[in-house]
């Protein structure tokens, strides 16, 4: 523990840092711990406001309390927050779901508008977030509230406990190893990024989990268009899959024509932290250690939403061990 600090959060992901810039700015004294650079885990994210492979009864009220910042994020091109409009379709005549609360301006898609081979879907605007930028700017807001980050070695099940007088945990994958017996998961993810050749609207396919573990996205970020993606459970590698690249490209110059030919700039591959529950509060047998993780596919949709509940969960263990 260093010297005059009140709450360690452990994970530089974009749950960490946004739990760690909540705190700094309420007036804890905050050091992130990571064994990797501040967003480095959060890079491979696609980013598109929306809860994913999350399961939790509080998910869609933390997604419209992220909603909320997001909204006021946007107006300043610093962050990598843009309000930005699109489409949400399904292919092959199935029925798409009208978006949930918090997407503006929505309406049908009109007959013959979608590209083949997809027959049904929704026009609406949410948020984009370019996570290049995004976690630039968290990392520097953070600082600026005079919070600090420390990578170290990555920390031990027997460390957690002692690293502070509040512990905040935001390792994701990484809980495995730091929580006896917890199920979460790796589901990888698979995306590609490419040269924008003037796209400028969201595409997303609604699907029910296809069995290829393949999903369609397409998300423009300034010069450059986010493709995806994949869903594969239980798969630890993160080496890139050459098939699987050539059939995100397949399928997303299929439902945007115009990215043929574009240039292909990298291949990254995330694996969301995947459980049956999110879980977040203070743990069975040390209560000032507090849990935020297994957001599945939708850490940055729920962050700033999760990273309330944290404040509250960390004044109440403060206020526990003044009072002790």
């Amino acid at each position: 523990m260093i010297h005059g600090t009140d709450v360690v959060v452990v994970g530089a992901g974009v749950s960490g840092l946004t739990c760690a810039v909540r705190l700094t700015e309420a007036g804890h004294r905050v050091l992130v711990r990571s064994a990797q650079l501040p967003g480095r885990t959060s890079c491979a994210a696609g980013a598109i406001w929306g809860p994913h492979l999350v399961a939790h009864d509080r998910a869609e009220a933390w997604a419209l309390e992220s909603l909320a910042v997001f909204r006021d994020l946007a107006g300043d091109p610093a962050t990598g927050v843009r309000m930005t409009s699109g489409v949400e379709a399904s292919r092959n005549g199935l029925v798409t779901p009208r978006p949930g609360p918090g997407a503006e301006d929505v309406r049908r898609c009109e007959p013959g508008t979608l590209p083949v081979p997809y027959t049904d879907g929704w026009r609406f605007r949410v948020p984009l977030i370019d996570m290049t930028s995004y976690l630039a700017y968290l990392t520097a807001r953070l600082r600026d509230g005079g919070g600090e980050i420390a990578l170290t070695a990555p920390i031990t099940r027997t460390e957690l406990p002692r690293l502070g007088p509040v512990v905040v945990n935001c390792t994701g994958l990484g809980a495995r190893a730091l929580v006896p017996g917890d199920t979460i998961g790796p589901v990888r993810g698979d995306l590609l990024v490419v040269g924008n050749p003037g796209v400028d609207t969201f595409f997303v396919e609604h699907d029910e989990d296809d069995e290829d573990g393949l999903t369609t996205y397409v998300l423009p970020q300034g010069d450059k268009v986010m493709l995806g993606g994949s869903r594969r459970s239980g798969v630890w590698s993160t080496r890139p899959d050459m098939a699987v690249r050539e059939a995100i490209l397949e399928r997303c110059t299929q439902a945007e024509p115009a990215l043929a030919g574009a240039r292909l700039l990298e291949h990254r591959v995330g694996l969301r932290p995947v459980r049956d529950k999110v879980r977040i509060g203070p743990d069975e047998r040390h209560p000032h250690v507090i849990h935020n993780y297994g957001h599945g596919g939708g850490g940055v949709t729920l962050s700033w939403g999760c990273a309330g509940e944290v404040l509250e969960l960390t004044d109440a263990a403060t206020h526990t061990i003044r009072r002790g």
